[in-house]
């Protein structure tokens, strides 16, 4: 496919036409790829790949993104409070342990993923308010340009009806 002009259709569907006679390429077809494109479909990102790209400055910036004290806080307390309650039901501090950082992981995860949702509906709700109030802004402009429009033809009137002459 690489050295043919002509495109070919899947099975079943045919390819519309230009103007010029050729077809035109649609919007299902295969797009051009760079072989020197590192994030081309066809190499697909490894773990390798994706623990390479982690820097260490990242992990002292952790701390900074939105969600993630309430997360980890919630993960120290609930990996805190299984391992305490294992340890407490009898069971070897190896299991505790397991348990404490299963549940602060889990706990953790859930936390922010809460944190994360709410900020996602609040800042959705705030978006509605401001389109809200914009309207009400634009409606009570409206409605003020049409009482001064209203005021003004009356005051037409109230003038057209006085007497151009004046009696003392």
């Amino acid at each position: 496919m690489a050295g043919d002009d002509e495109l070919q259709a899947p099975q079943g569907l045919t390819l519309p036409q230009s103007v010029s006679g050729k077809p035109v390429q649609a919007a299902w077809s295969t797009p051009v790829e760079d072989p020197d494109d590192k994030t081309s479909p066809t190499k697909r990102p490894t773990i390798a790949h994706a623990v390479a790209s982690i820097k260490t400055e990242d992990f002292a910036k952790v701390a900074n993104a939105p969600c993630s004290r309430n997360g980890f806080m919630t993960g120290i307390v609930t990996g805190a409070a299984a391992g305490g309650l294992k340890l407490v039901v009898r069971s070897n501090w190896a299991k505790a342990a397991n348990w404490a950082v299963g549940m602060f992981v889990l706990g953790a995860a859930a936390s922010y993923e809460y944190c994360q949702y709410s900020r996602r509906v609040e800042k959705r709700n705030m978006k509605r308010a401001v389109e809200v109030h914009a309207e009400n802004q634009r409606l009570q402009a409206a409605k003020l340009a049409e009482r001064r429009e209203l005021a003004r033809k009356l005051e037409e009137r109230k003038a057209a009806e006085r007497r151009w002459y004046k009696f003392w």
